[in-house]
């Protein structure tokens, strides 16, 4: 029986939403870091960033994740008000402890110095906020102050504890502890507070706010400072702050697209870092000071490792998705391959190393529903109604952007020849990206495969299986097989087998005698199939479902055998590829790529 074995995973960006920041901690020992992005929890490497951990227990979207200062746990929150406590220790990640802290989101959470107690902070109906041990959940203090929700929070890490917070009713509030007990509440923002840290030695506290200020505590009495870089830190709003190692320097980032290391004792900048001029896409959500690496989070979800010595380019920019990953080719020696995201995006990659880059220029306005290679050109199409011709050479999108009669849901393309096939109609351009023929259909196309040999196209719909003979770049119907909901269909390589999906089953017919069906394989999967693709030598059949297993399939063999593992937990797996024979990729909703050998 064949199994799969996981290689590795190509990790989503930290999820971004524009004007709310994005947190980013740092590992007690200086190895690693942590972001969320939808119910995952990333721990990755931060001199190496192709290694990577996911964590997946959460059953709900995660905000904030961070290490005990023993490094023994890692403790996250979610959109239900759930905060998980989890081992680090063993690969596993068992879980030590759940709680109920908030009504609403965890926007925000710290540990005491001893591991031993939380402050969660967020949403809620009245209380937003709560102080608890991490193993029994009890209570550590009546924490009030805010009328609003709170952004964020930060523990001092020596005697005596402290604790501040920063909430969307422009104010900070001040604590005593343990147990923590109001003191009092700062009211020097304008706007709301996005973020509050303490220093590393516990000396000060410094918030940030929309308002683009920055003010400066008293660590232990919360004493006013001073304001730094008056009259305004920032020309827009401060989403993230994070002291330098040794409570000398601050790191902030903004609105305004750049990012700042000030010196606290004179209070002005020592480098300012400009991280790019597009309104939105360059906005600075989140900023992490670790060790010798200085780390911002663009509103792409772009990750850039910043140099003060070279401040006018990042020294690395780690790349890739942060929303859902719709679309999905290899190149044909399988080196490398291409994804498309629900946001526009597309992405190149090194299939051995999982370094990677975006595409420059414009390029779709929506989700890219579907790519295919044909050449040097990956083809695109988009919800946006438009197909794109585009250089895999510049890594640059095709300035011909054509615009389709109906929503695309599907191509393909062989030999400088394209099929579309549209909500209302199939479509045929020429290498030159322009419309040839045009065909109207009267049921709805979901899935589109042309043969190896280009004169036979196959369009799976919401009820049948069209056959069309394709002869001078123009459509004909030549046969029609009733069926379910056909979500996705291809010809093998060899050209001797046409595969398509019917819901939750597989069939093959053999196409040199159609009527002769050599495979009807069904029932492995519980949910709809997503997609479904040939091996390279034709022998064998990739599936993958909205149940999130993937499925393989062998000529002669009518039994699929599941991984032991789902491939893409809490999620669903949205496309699959093969590299060589033996090794796979699946693409899911979560995000992430991951790369799989399937052994006998």
């Amino acid at each position: 029986m064949a199994t799969f074995t996981w290689n590795s995973t190509y990790a989503s960006l930290p999820r971004t939403v524009r004007g709310q920041p994005v947190i980013i901690s740092g590992d007690p020992k200086g190895e690693n870091f942590l972001y969320c992005n939808g119910s995952n929890v990333y721990i990755r490497n931060i001199e190496n960033t192709a290694v990577c951990d996911v964590y997946h227990e959460h059953a709900k979207e995660t905000y904030v994740a961070k290490y005990s200062p023993s490094r023994f746990y890692i403790a996250s929150g979610d959109k239900e008000g759930k905060v998980r406590v989890w081992d680090t220790v063993k690969a596993e990640h068992l879980l030590k402890a759940e709680h109920m802290a908030l009504s609403g989101a965890v926007k925000d959470l710290d540990w005491t110095m001893d591991s031993q107690k939380l402050i969660a902070v967020g949403e809620g109906r009245e209380r937003y906020l709560k102080a608890f041990t991490f193993d029994s959940g009890n209570s550590v203090g009546d924490m009030i102050g805010h009328s609003k929700f709170i952004n964020s929070v930060a523990i001092k890490q020596s005697r005596p504890m402290r604790a501040v917070t920063g909430s969307e009713d422009f104010s900070t509030v001040f604590f005593e502890g343990p147990p923590f007990k109001f003191k009092c509440t700062k009211t020097d923002h304008t706007n709301f507070v996005n973020c509050v840290r303490y220093s590393p030695d516990g000396s000060s506290f410094i918030s940030g706010g929309s308002d683009g200020k920055l003010h400066m505590y008293d660590g232990t009495t919360s004493d006013y400072i001073a304001e730094i870089g008056e009259p305004k830190a920032h020309a827009g709003g401060i989403y993230a702050i994070s002291f330098s190692p040794d409570s000398k320097q601050l790191l902030s980032v903004s609105g305004d697209k750049t990012a700042k290391i000030w010196d606290l004792e004179s209070r002005v900048v020592q480098t300012e870092f400009v991280l790019g001029k597009q309104v939105v896409d360059d906005m600075q959500l989140g900023c992490l000071w670790q060790g010798n690496n200085i780390i911002t989070i663009s509103k792409t979800g772009f990750i850039n490792f910043l140099d003060p010595a070279n401040p006018s380019q990042p020294k690395k920019i780690v790349k890739g998705h942060n929303k859902s990953i719709t679309s999905l080719a290899v190149t044909n020696d399988g080196c490398g391959f291409f994804t498309g995201g629900s946001d526009g995006l597309i992405i190149s990659w090194d299939a051995k190393t999982s370094d990677c880059d975006d595409f420059k220029g414009k390029g779709h306005a929506n989700q890219v529903s579907d790519m295919v290679l044909d050449g040097d050109r990956l083809i695109t199409v988009s919800m946006d109604d438009t197909i794109r011709f585009n250089s895999i050479k510049s890594l640059e999108y095709g300035n011909d952007c054509t615009k389709l009669d109906s929503q695309p849901r599907g191509l393909d393309s062989k030999n400088g020849v394209t099929v579309v096939a549209c909500l209302n109609h199939l479509i045929v351009l020429d290498g030159s990206g322009q419309k040839v023929s045009i065909l109207p259909i009267n049921f709805e196309a979901l899935s589109v495969s042309i043969s190896p040999s280009g004169t036979e196209v196959a369009v799976g719909s919401n009820t049948e299986l069209h056959i069309f003979s394709l002869s001078n770049k123009t459509l004909s119907e030549t046969k029609t097989q009733p069926t379910n909901e056909v979500t996705a269909v291809e010809y093998s390589p060899d050209g001797a087998y046409l595969a398509f999906a019917s819901r939750n089953k597989i069939h093959i017919y053999n196409i040199t005698d159609w009527k002769d069906e050599v495979g009807q394989w069904g029932g492995q999967h519980a949910g709809k199939v997503t997609c479904l693709k040939w091996s390279p030598n034709s022998q064998r059949l990739i599936t993958a479902s909205l149940d999130s297993f993937i499925i393989l399939w062998e000529l002669g063999k009518l039994v699929g055998h599941k991984p032991n593992v789902k491939a893409h937990p809490m999620s669903h797996v949205n496309k699959i590829g093969w590299l060589d024979n033996n090794t796979i990729l699946t693409a899911g909703q979560d995000c992430n790529v991951k790369i799989w050998t399937v052994s006998e």
